[in-house]
């Protein structure tokens, strides 16, 4: 049901926050709320997202026409997390160093895209928790 779809979307979404906090506590040795909020990191909050919304409606329907539909959203959001945000993350860092200390330029967030091994944990936690609120539910 219903229920069921809604319920692995947000506890997929949850975990990989958490997991994403946990990260970068070991990496900074500090917690932030801003990690909740920032684009980036490990894993793809983004790609846990759709895959699981994608494993959810596979759950639901079968191979149908909203599953196809929602691989093809999935797709995107996986390419655009590889490719467009990359992109512009290190776009960011080069404007970063080429304005650093200049007045008049704002520091641009370099939290913006993700590594293949980042949206890859992604997809796999997309695609488990789905599958196990199901199993349980």
């Amino acid at each position: 049901m219903i229920n069921e779809l809604i319920f692995g979307i947000v506890i997929a979404w949850v975990l990989a926050n958490i997991i994403k906090a946990i990260i970068n506590w070991i990496k900074e040795k500090k917690i932030s709320h801003r990690v909740f909020i920032y684009d980036g990191g490990m894993p793809s909050s983004h790609t846990v997202s759709v895959a699981a919304l994608s494993a959810g409606i596979y759950l639901e329907t079968g191979f149908s026409i909203l599953f196809i539909m929602s691989v093809v959203i999935t797709l995107i959001v996986i390419n655009d997390a590889l490719k467009v945000r990359w992109i512009t993350e290190e776009q960011s860092r080069a404007i970063n160093k080429l304005t650093q200390g200049k007045k008049g330029f704002k520091k641009m967030s370099e939290h913006v895209g993700h590594r293949p091994v980042e949206v890859f944990v992604g997809l796999l936690i997309g695609i488990i928790v789905p599958i196990i609120v199901y199993a349980i539910i």
